[in-house]
């Protein structure tokens, strides 16, 4: 192994046993809060910080109601459970999920993904690893609008950040994998990114000494095999944890973390904002899938998210919400990268997200959520809201 790969590996590895042993711990889920209608204005309309720190001091279940449509199921935010916390109480309830909480148990397996992962001879040309386009500093994605894989091939969307992973129920921006093994075999094989067919991966693999002793290790033998591969890659990515931040230890009961504006910020995401419909729980994220307005159908940029994997009309232009732990460092924003910067996002929300005029002659109709409506925030609305997006 050359010098540069293996300090990818130690690097993964670090980062995977560093994690098991030091994620935040496991935070119970909040009552449902209490309504908190009191006025935070001044008499000129302004926002009172100091009004909002008082109120968000008290226990969660008495923070201020959350701005929620009816029917909209929503939960708290918490703490993101520890990855040595027992895998039963915090992965994905989807078919992987008893293999996965099996294998999170053993720390060989957890080893050989970290390995994985870091590794470009996974790649048909030696160059692309996992590692490529989901890294630390971006949140585990890569900065890029969109992928770039093997050979320079661009991808149509953007690589998604990995803290929400192990808590999806689906993955993909399109939710076309049943579960993590399913997802993290995908790419290997996607001629726009590693471009290696499942099973050369696998023999070059196997004439490899330093995998035969890593899968002697967590399995027992050193057989090559789709599912274990997979197994090992799903338990690696289930134990990234984001950082701990200011808005970690606002959670904890320390007000004093997020400076006024930012107060003013949080307030404003979870009520005139409107952001907890969709970004709420641990990882700020519901894990479904949404229309927002982006699609671009019957244009040149159009991606019918979804739609694409189930052909269900209803399905057009629905993408999965992303997690906004770590989300300043995570940009560009959206699936298809299409918004630089936070500011930028946070204006069209503003707008309502309006979606352009779409050609005459198209058959599909893109429903968007009627969870996105024009705000009517103010500038320094929106750069408290910008401003609280930093803090997460």
């Amino acid at each position: 192994m050359s010098s540069s790969i293996g300090y990818r590996v130690g690097l993964a590895v670090a980062i995977a046993l560093t994690l098991l042993m030091a994620s935040p711990p496991v935070e119970a889920q909040a009552a449902a809060p209490a309504d908190a209608s009191r006025s935070c204005r001044d008499a000129s309309g302004l926002w009172d910080a100091a009004c909002l720190r008082a109120q968000y001091r008290e226990v969660r279940a008495r923070w201020p109601t959350p701005t929620i449509d009816p029917g909209v199921r929503w939960s708290e935010w918490s703490a993101v459970p520890s990855a040595s916390a027992p895998p039963e109480t915090w992965t994905a309830s989807n078919p992987g999920q008893s293999q996965l909480n099996a294998d999170l148990r053993q720390p060989a397996i957890v080893t050989l993904g970290a390995v994985l992962f870091a590794d470009p001879r996974l790649s048909a040309n030696g160059k692309i690893a996992c590692a490529s386009c989901h890294q630390p500093e971006h949140a585990f994605s890569d900065g890029r609008a969109l992928a770039v894989g093997a050979d320079g091939l661009m991808g149509r969307r953007r690589s998604m950040p990995l803290f929400a992973a192990p808590f999806a129920p689906v993955l993909f921006w399109d939710g076309r994998a049943a579960s993590l093994h399913e997802q993290v075999l995908g790419p290997i094989a996607d001629p726009r990114e590693m471009n290696h067919d499942l099973a050369s991966a696998r023999a070059r693999l196997a004439d490899l000494a330093d995998y035969r002793a890593l899968l002697q290790a967590a399995y027992g033998d050193a057989q090559v095999s789709d599912a274990r591969i997979a197994r090992g890659l799903a338990a690696f990515v289930a134990t990234l944890r984001p950082p701990e931040t200011r808005f970690d230890r606002f959670l904890a009961g320390d007000t004093a973390a997020l400076d006024d504006r930012e107060m003013i910020g949080l307030h404003l995401f979870r009520t005139e904002a409107r952001c907890m419909h969709c970004h709420q729980g641990a990882l700020l994220t519901d894990g479904q899938l949404h229309n927002i307005g982006l699609s671009f159908v019957g244009r040149r940029n159009q991606d019918l998210g979804r739609y694409e994997v189930t052909r269900a009309p209803e399905d057009i232009g629905r993408f999965r919400t992303p997690s906004l732990r770590g989300v300043s460092r995570a940009g560009p924003f959206m699936h298809n990268g299409i918004f630089p910067t936070l500011v930028g996002v946070v204006r069209m929300y503003n707008a309502g997200m309006p979606s352009g005029r779409v050609p005459a002659g198209t058959t599909l109709t893109a429903r968007k959520s009627p969870l996105i409506q024009p705000l009517n925030l103010s500038p320094d609305e929106i750069d408290a809201l910008v401003a609280f997006l930093g803090s997460l």
